[in-house]
């Protein structure tokens, strides 16, 4: 080795992070890189405390300073538009999860502070149980009614059956066995998890809004974090409701469209991390409680919304600021989505007078070349429509013969199709969904009968 190669070497060693690269000439150089600065130990806002809480790899807090930010960003994102009303009774919705947990100690926390940082609202606190689809502890009712009453606050815990199909709901307990039998039904005839998830949600959402009416809230406070909202997301796309984006992660989303007296939902913890959630959970010695759903101990790959979740809890291990990116990326998108027509299920906003180009439509192309064959590829996507219409046609005459699962079809978005094609019997669904499609099939019927006399 000569004196130049030994040189190299040193200089490599005595390097604590270097880089090689060839010039032009074709020499081989060794770069020393910049070394990365060491964390902080010190909190980064009182700069006196050692950290407990290490943010994006790279913020540093005290517990002094973290649980005081995480109640501002909360405060912050709640009375920065105005969104309550002082006097206005509102719904927390409590799961039992560590965010929900976490959601009811904040507003129970400002409840108490002084005159000037008091929040004014009126809560009601609903907690609905869903053991009747999930093996949940027998407990576990008792303990989250102990829990509402250490806080001191107006609560309710209703049966998840007796909320979907019951118009007495909060006092029902006569027919909760032939509630519970109709509510298993609907999740037995669906095999696929991805639509047993979004149907919970949905009948979870119908629920939520029915006690909202019947408690005289006009708002509803929800617990999802910004983590959740992305994955949530994400997953809606894939499903195809893409067009409720803004229904899905909005900050505040009015369900009787644009009405001001009508029931708006609010998501406070949306600006707020997993991870900042349960550190604030942690300092506060808040126990949450079993919140389990169909994917719970289920497979990476069964459902869309699993295989979602793994892809962003991957990404995020390596980009702390993948989930932030998802969020605000989709608030852009939600932002210009208008509603034209809502769904009659999930009451979303559906997709109508789509281009003949758009991936809507190629996706019922595809699905009826698949079941036509090669007949379809000869005709066009209009032309495979009446085409399959006339094949429903009564010979010699012109009546359809359109079930009434066809009909609510028509008027449901591309995702809820799905669920209700699935379904072994309507009954099952909640009567109020059932007798608002039917009025509207009647509606259609006779603006049909009677569109030629029409100017």
């Amino acid at each position: 080795m000569n004196f130049v190669d030994v040189n190299i070497v040193l200089t490599f060693y005595k390097s604590s992070v270097t880089m090689c690269s060839v010039t032009e000439e074709g020499a081989v150089v060794f770069e020393t890189l910049n070394q990365v600065e060491p964390l902080e130990l010190k909190c980064r806002k009182c700069l006196i405390e050692d950290g407990n809480v290490v943010l994006q790899k790279k913020y540093v807090y005290c517990k002094t300073c973290f649980v005081p930010m995480v109640t501002h960003k909360f405060r912050a994102t709640l009375g920065k538009s105005k969104l309550v009303n002082r006097g206005e009774r509102v719904l927390v919705c409590v799961s039992g999860s560590q965010s929900s947990v976490s959601l009811l100690h904040m507003i129970w926390t400002g409840l108490q502070q002084s005159t000037y940082k008091r929040l004014t609202f009126d809560p009601v606190v609903l907690y609905i149980d869903e053991s009747v689809l999930h093996n949940y502890p027998h407990d576990q009712k008792d303990k989250i009614k102990e829990l509402f009453e250490k806080y001191g606050l107006t609560y309710r815990i209703v049966k998840f059956a007796a909320a979907v199909y019951s118009d007495n709901c909060l006092n029902e307990e006569r027919y909760i066995d032939q509630y519970n039998d109709k509510l298993k039904n609907i999740f037995n005839s669906l095999s696929d998890l991805t639509l047993k998830e979004d149907m919970l949600m949905k009948l979870r959402k119908y629920a939520i809004t029915k006690l909202a009416e019947l408690l005289k809230c006009t708002r509803i406070m929800t617990a999802e974090n910004e983590h959740k909202l992305s994955i949530r997301l994400l997953s809606n796309v894939a499903l195809g409701r893409g067009s409720q984006t803004s229904l899905d992660i909005g900050l505040a989303v009015n369900n009787k469209n644009g009405d001001k007296t009508s029931l708006v939902t609010i998501r406070p913890m949306r600006n707020l991390s997993a991870k900042e959630i349960s550190y604030y959970a942690l300092f506060n010695n808040l126990d949450d409680f079993m919140h389990s759903n169909f994917l719970t101990a289920t497979s990476e790959d069964e459902s869309i919304q699993k295989t979602t979740e793994r892809f962003v809890n991957d990404l995020q291990v390596d980009f702390p600021s993948t989930v932030s990116t998802i969020f605000r990326t989709g608030e852009k998108i939600s932002e210009k989505t208008s509603a034209i027509a809502y769904c009659s299920l999930c009451q979303g906003i559906m997709d109508v007078n789509m281009s003949p180009s758009s991936a809507m439509e190629a996706t019922k192309y595809s699905k009826y070349v698949s079941l036509m064959g090669i007949k379809a590829l000869e005709l066009s996507l209009k032309d495979v429509k009446n085409e399959e219409a006339n094949q429903k046609n009564c010979t010699g005459c012109k009546c359809k013969k359109q079930d009434l699962k066809e009909e609510i079809i028509e008027g449901l978005c591309y995702a809820c199709t799905h669920i209700i094609q699935n379904l072994e019997s309507l009954d099952d669904l909640p009567k109020d969904i059932l007798s608002k499609e039917k009025e509207r099939l009647q509606f259609k019927r006779m603006e049909e009968q009677i569109k030629d006399f029409l100017l």
